[in-house]
């Protein structure tokens, strides 16, 4: 069985590998960032099973990186609060963390929490299905079946189809797709946005232009078909 990824988010670098020490020697790949914009990139770069994520950082808080995290992925985290920030505890749940602990803690208690999200949420490497099982995508290999077809997708064009699958159902907003496929900077580029659709519409649809698949929700966002 292949070993769970952890990526442990905190400015202070002496916890960080105090926390990654304790978690190797139970077996997990540790992965580690030192703010929330590094949360960001190694998130969206290395799709861990679980983030561990501090409050309070420089750049980018764990509150903001936690919301922006939910923005293209549903990995487990849990959040790390000191006990005079207490409120934010409410404020990390409503942002989309999972669980949280109170500092200062102990690694035991850590390992514990660690444990029960694992068991109770599905890995992030589970395979994914949409378009009614016409698509299919093996997390572990990057690879992507239509109509028990492999295709041959880009980077970029992967990743776009991964949020919205992981998302399948739901209308994923024109921002909200530019933020978290290309960053902040492109948020206003829907026409960018438009021609990427269109090249994986390309390679899911039997009728590009009359997609069945990957609908368009005029003037919000486009919607994969669950």
């Amino acid at each position: 069985m292949d070993r769970r990824t952890i990526l442990v988010v905190d400015d202070d670098e002496g916890l960080r590998e105090l926390i990654r020490i304790n978690l190797e020697h139970e077996g997990y790949n540790v992965l580690q960032a030192g703010n929330g914009v590094q949360c960001l990139v190694a998130v969206r770069e290395h799709r861990p099973d679980l983030v561990i994520l501090d409050v309070m950082m420089p750049e980018m808080d764990g509150l903001e990186a936690c919301s922006r995290v939910r923005e293209f992925s549903q990995v487990p985290v849990l959040m790390l609060t000191a006990k005079v920030q207490s409120e934010d505890v409410i404020t990390g749940l409503d942002k989309g963390a999972d669980d949280y602990l109170m500092k200062p803690f102990n690694m035991d208690e850590l390992s514990a929490r660690i444990r029960a999200l694992l068991r109770r949420l599905p890995p992030a490497y589970r395979p994914l299905a949409a378009g009614e099982g016409q698509i299919l995508i093996d997390q572990q290999k990057r690879e992507v079946q239509v109509r028990d077809q492999v295709v041959d997708l880009t980077p970029t064009e992967y990743h776009l189809l991964l949020i919205l699958t992981e998302n399948a159902g739901k209308v994923v907003e024109h921002d909200q797709l530019l933020r978290a496929v290309w960053g902040q900077e492109y948020t206003k580029d829907n026409d960018y946005l438009k021609v990427y659709i269109w090249h994986l519409r390309r390679k899911l649809e039997l009728d590009p232009r009359n997609p069945r698949l990957l609908l368009t929700e005029w003037g919000i966002g486009y919607r994969m078909v669950p």
